[in-house]
């Protein structure tokens, strides 16, 4: 079929007017979503006309500004060759649809047959040009056009149905998380950009011009949080976008932790606290507990609670967190843990010489460190019984029973580490059935036994990790837990020098190495399904630790790597 412009005179088409110049000077050059309206469905009173100018600014002309990345004219454009996980829900709009298909022009055109007599030159050569186009179906194949990409609505669907799945531990219809965002992203500008923002950065591995509209996005996001330019009704909304924005501006600069973000967001809960029967309380509530654990180890931003009002206690049923799975309350117990190591290690930093003060500052932090030993010891796995199932076929029960347990041990090693009398006062050989009923102290061990029984601990825990598959969505949590056991992966060389080499694999040198090969091959994968420079910045921090201890370094700690190194980022 030849087009319009073949079968008539150019004179006869129109022509494409150039937008107002004073509406242009209006927004800030340099950016494809400078509009307000950026963010809102893409709506024309005349569908023909919107086909039209869509294309017209999608599709550039020669002398145009070319693409900055070549990558982007692949053969999945439209795809942008997405990962397919499985059991991943739609998104809000299941594809991308094109304005100017053949239902468009008859929609545009059969009223204007009724009114023959006052058609213009054009539209009735437009209406000869359809009943042409009738006329031919039958007799020719039509091709399907290639879609246009129209890259804000391309990245809201990655959003929707691959960042999601990669940022919650479990993902359904019953996701809090994604129930808000579904219901509000179309109506707020600052969730939009929010996750404009986050699904760019994903990409800009492949894209790498990518980043530099994620930084856009972000930015924008913030303008909007800050300027409180939203509806009283947006509240949740906002209060999501600014929860995302701290915890993904690592994904941008992975030394960014934000923390300034993390104390207005706690504000914004406070107001939000006041709405009673609010469903969605409990789970900002674990949001911030989550966010703030992270936090806790690498700054010194927190100086009061986040308000307790999750109730889940109060339930017959655990509800889990997309962010905390059924761990709501060891999250909270390692976010004390982290305040207390981080002000403890901070204060007997600067010592030079003992004095007193010093002397209750280390009794003070004994204490607490001890009340906090208790509360992990205590603690029991809930029956799987007891648990509500979220429905997703990739996270069962039992991998979220697992983290659960995981993060207690994980606890119990940090603390076991940082004040030593704890491990002291219970210690016994090592036997995995007594770490959570401990038996008095049988001896008093030296520093190598010691070692020995952390390293055993950190063991275990890495165990625990293997039993839960990579397929499982606990993986976005795990990257933590592999971080805090990996300094006590301890490979002595004289433990491996003797003439008979390893008498057998159940010795503690080869189990240690299989456990940190576990941990690379899985923090490698992962780097591959979540591509950011903050995965990289944490496999680093890693293969730094590791290299540390086996260049025979003492007292190796990931935290004071982390300082050294300058690779502290959220490990979640």
């Amino acid at each position: 079929m030849q087009s319009v412009s073949q079968q008539y005179p150019l004179s006869e088409v129109p022509t494409l007017e150039r937008p107002d110049e004073e509406e242009i000077e209006q927004y800030p050059a340099g950016s494809w979503s400078n509009s307000p309206d950026r963010w809102r469905p893409l709506t024309a009173t005349n569908p023909l006309e919107a086909d039209i100018n869509t294309s017209s600014i999608l599709i550039p002309e020669e002398q145009s500004i070319p693409s900055p990345v070549t990558s982007w004219d692949c053969s999945d454009l439209n795809g942008m060759a997405w990962t397919d996980i499985g059991g991943s829900l739609p998104s809000p709009f299941s594809v991308v649809q094109q304005f100017g298909g053949p239902q468009i022009l008859e929609a545009e055109l059969v009223p204007l047959r009724g009114q023959a007599q006052s058609l213009s030159p054009v539209s009735e050569a437009l209406c000869q040009a359809f009943d042409t186009r009738q006329s031919q179906q039958e007799d020719e194949v039509e091709e399907i056009p290639r879609q246009i990409l129209h890259i804000p609505t391309a990245l809201s669907e990655y959003f929707f149905t691959e960042v999601i799945p990669l940022y919650c531990v479990w993902d359904s219809k019953s996701n809090t998380m994604r129930s808000i965002v579904e219901n509000m992203w179309q109506s707020s500008g600052a969730l939009h950009h929010t996750i404009q923002s986050m699904a760019a950065a994903c990409l800009s591995e492949t894209f790498p011009h990518l980043l530099t509209i994620a930084r856009q996005e972000h930015s924008l996001a913030l303008e909007f949080v800050k300027n409180r330019e939203e509806a009283p009704s947006q509240k949740q909304a906002v209060a999501l976008a600014m929860t995302f924005l701290g915890h993904t501006s690592s994904w941008i600069s992975p030394n960014n932790l934000a923390p300034d973000m993390y104390q207005t967001s706690c504000k914004m809960l406070e107001d939000m606290s006041g709405d009673d029967g609010n469903p969605t309380t409990s789970f900002f509530s674990g949001t911030m507990d989550y966010w703030g654990m992270l936090l806790a180890y690498l700054t010194d931003s927190q100086e009061s609670d986040v308000p307790d009002t999750n109730s889940a206690s109060q339930m017959n049923l655990i509800e889990p967190h997309p962010y905390c799975g059924i761990s709501n309350q060891i999250i909270k117990v390692l976010r004390s843990i982290g305040l207390l190591i981080f002000r403890y290690r901070k204060e007997m930093s600067n010592i030079g010489f003992m004095t007193e003060r010093h002397l209750d500052i280390f009794r003070d932090a004994l204490r607490h460190a001890r009340r906090l030993e208790r509360v992990l010891l205590a603690h029991r796995l809930p029956d799987l019984s007891q648990i509500q199932d979220p429905g997703d076929p990739q996270t069962s029960l039992i991998h979220l029973k697992l983290m659960d347990d995981a993060y207690r041990h994980t606890g119990l090693l940090q603390l076991y580490r940082v004040f030593p009398d704890l491990l002291i006062e219970r210690y016994a050989p090592w036997d995995k059935t007594n770490i959570l009923q401990p038996v008095p102290e049988t001896k008093m061990p030296n520093a190598e036994e010691r070692q020995v029984w952390l390293t055993e601990l950190a063991l275990h825990v890495t165990k625990i990790l293997e039993e839960i598959p990579f397929e499982s969505r606990t993986r976005s949590a795990q990257p933590f837990i592999m971080v805090a056991v990996s300094s006590e992966l301890v490979i002595k060389s004289e433990q491996t020098s003797g003439n008979g080499g390893f008498e057998s694999l159940d010795q503690l040198p080869f189990r240690v190495g299989k456990a940190r090969k576990f941990l690379a091959s899985r923090l490698a994968a992962y780097t591959h399904i979540l591509p950011l420079q903050k995965t990289r910045a944490i496999s680093q921090l890693i293969n730094h630790i590791w290299s540390a201890l086996d260049a025979g370094e003492q007292h190796v700690y990931w935290l004071d790597v982390a300082y050294q190194k300058k690779l502290g980022t959220m490990f979640g």
